[in-house]
């Protein structure tokens, strides 16, 4: 694996230049921000999260819990930080189901990996903010808005939490420029596989 030319940057800088257009294609495909959005497509939005989130989530929490203190744990606090049931709330409120949760990507492997795919996670709650201000100028019941809402007050401070332990574990692994590079890769890969296929205009199953 090689390393980019933005190697020697801090890691949480590095990560948002170096996924760049890997988040402003997810972000687009989308399409929440579309002032005629529907009910009907944000639910298959919804549902195409819920069904990335439900096969992440306990790898990620394995993988992160390993090398931290406890008190590093404690800061992170992981339980609280999961979407899926928030996702799945969303979609009973809509009226859908929810579907069975498929296996962990493959890719998915060491703590690294795991660091990359809970940035793009925790980074959706800050641009969260901007889509829940939209959907309540819809009028969308605050029932279906859990997930976009997670945080509340607390999500820039949650992020910083974030940002901050993100840090601390890089500045401290053994091998950091491999280090980074895998938690670009991952969080890379973790856009790509949050990336709705709105070209097809069809809902994605719970499965995929």
């Amino acid at each position: 694996m090689t390393t980019s030319p933005s190697s020697a940057a801090p890691l949480l800088a590095r990560l948002k230049t170096d996924t760049r257009q890997a988040h402003v294609r997810a972000e687009h495909a989308l399409n929440l921000m579309d002032p005629a959005l529907s009910a009907a497509h944000y639910a298959d939005v919804l549902s195409w999260l819920h069904a990335r989130h439900a096969r992440l989530e306990p790898t990620l929490e394995a993988l992160l819990s390993a090398d931290l203190t406890g008190e590093e744990r404690a800061a992170l606090d992981l339980a609280s930080r999961r979407k899926a049931p928030l996702l799945a709330a969303d979609l009973t409120a809509l009226g859908r189901t929810v579907g069975p949760t498929g296996p962990p990507p493959a890719w998915l492997r060491c703590e690294a990996d795991a660091w990359g795919a809970a940035y793009v996670l925790e980074g959706a709650t800050l641009g969260g903010q901007l889509v829940i201000r939209h959907l309540r100028r819809l009028k969308f019941s605050e029932d279906a808005l859990r997930y976009y809402g997670s945080y509340g007050a607390e999500v820039g401070a949650r992020w910083r939490t974030f940002g901050h332990l993100l840090s601390a574990r890089h500045a401290r692994d053994p091998h950091p420029a491999l280090f980074a590079a895998r938690a670009v890769e991952a969080a890379t890969r973790t856009f790509a596989d949050l990336t709705f296929p709105a070209a097809t205009g069809l809902a994605a199953p719970e499965s995929a």
